[in-house]
């Protein structure tokens, strides 16, 4: 009397078991602009590790210059002494 299945009933299984198979034998499904992103991604990470590694870099050299000038003395300036030649003056 009716041949047509259900609406949602056996066309609907159907296709979601083919849709668990599928899902089954290829566990990642690849979409478009996965590639893309992937290659962004590890750009980005690249260029994060040069930026720190550059980081690092001129502070360890700040800090070595910092070292550096404190390290190196001024010449001490010589205090005079008063001369024992002089007399000191009277109050």
């Amino acid at each position: 009397m009716n041949s047509q299945p259900p609406p949602g009933g056996e066309s609907r299984r159907r296709a979601e078991d083919q849709f668990k198979m599928t899902k089954r034998e290829n566990p990642k499904v690849v979409k478009p602009g996965d590639d893309a992103r992937q290659a962004e991604a590890a750009k980005t990470t690249h260029l994060r590790a040069l930026r720190l590694a550059k980081e690092a870099a001129d502070k360890n050299a700040a800090n070595r210059e910092a070292a550096a000038k404190a390290s190196k003395s001024k010449p001490r300036r010589r205090v005079r002494a008063p001369h024992a030649s002089t007399p000191p003056e009277p109050k």
